[in-house]
């Protein structure tokens, strides 16, 4: 299984929040008053996508944090 460091997470993170920012700044909000469920989805996925990644990526980052933590004391 794919072990990364602290600090790919830590890079992984960074880039996945930024594009979630990004693709959200970008997302058409007139969608939201005339468009159909399918618009809406089409609009919200990429943003949501990179949002559920970052948060993929906090738990391992955290894990490792504590175990290093650990293993200072």
């Amino acid at each position: 299984m794919w072990n990364p460091s602290k600090a790919v997470l830590f890079f992984l993170m960074l880039l996945c929040i930024t594009m979630a920012g990004i693709f959200f700044s970008k997302i058409d909000w007139q969608v939201f008053d005339v468009g159909t469920g399918k618009e809406i989805y089409r609009e919200l996925q990429l943003p949501v996508l990179f949002f559920l990644l970052f948060i993929s990526f906090v738990f391992p980052y955290v894990k490792k944090i504590k175990e290093e933590k650990e293993n200072k004391e």
